[in-house]
């Protein structure tokens, strides 16, 4: 199997992030390989996706996450 993009890779940990799927989260982290960036990147999502979940409606919440795995599936088919 090849290696995903890196357009893959940061959609990837956004969707997980968006799911707060913490296991997914790590899982894709722990493919950054260093630690600094695995940490921050990891504290950037997670913030970011708590502070949108604070302001947007369970429904507009559902759409970015149907967003997010269109966009998925979108860059899964260009490679």
């Amino acid at each position: 199997m090849s290696q995903p993009s890196p357009q893959q890779t940061v959609t990837a940990l956004a969707l997980a992030s968006l799911r707060n799927d913490a296991h997914g989260l790590a899982v894709l982290l722990e493919d950054l390989g260093d630690d600094e960036v695995r940490s921050a990147a990891g504290v950037a999502l997670l913030n970011l996706c708590n502070g949108f979940r604070q302001i947007l409606t369970p429904q507009a919440w559902q759409e970015v996450i149907a967003g997010m795995q269109a966009l998925a599936a979108h860059t899964a088919q260009e490679n």
